[in-house]
């Protein structure tokens, strides 16, 4: 909720004078762009070991998602958060922190669980990496 209030407030201060939120936001822009610089030249470096891999088909396995698509966006996601915290290897937690937005739009509806598909991929998360 606090973040969709400021994104409203950030808008509106946009709205009402373009050229001054532009300046206040220069600098950390400026840092932002760097550090998605730095992450791209990374990337084709970082690391995925078969752990990771079987983490992955494990937790799309348990979801009931269709094909390889699930693991395939997993294993990119987890690399680029890792590429952008500058890593050289994906980690467990890379894959648990995107696993929700990758997956989420992936699942299939069951007309007899009443939760949303991000809490079905937080549980699953809880239940397989607790």
């Amino acid at each position: 909720m606090a973040g969709r209030v400021e994104i409203i407030k950030r808008r509106d201060q946009f709205e009402r004078n373009p050229e001054v939120f532009l300046t206040l936001w220069e600098k950390e822009e400026e840092k932002i762009r760097g550090q998605m610089t730095a992450a791209r030249k990374k990337l084709l470096t970082v690391k995925a070991d078969d752990k990771l891999l079987e983490d992955a088909t494990t937790l799309c396995a348990h979801l009931g998602t269709d094909g390889l698509r699930g693991e395939l966006t997993l294993l990119r996601a987890s690399r680029a958060v890792a590429a952008l915290e500058g890593k050289n290897k994906v980690s467990r937690e890379h894959l648990k922190r995107i696993a929700v937005p990758a997956l989420q739009h992936r699942l299939r509806r069951n007309p007899l669980d009443e939760s949303s598909s991000t809490t079905r991929v937080q549980r699953a998360l809880d239940e397989l990496f607790a």
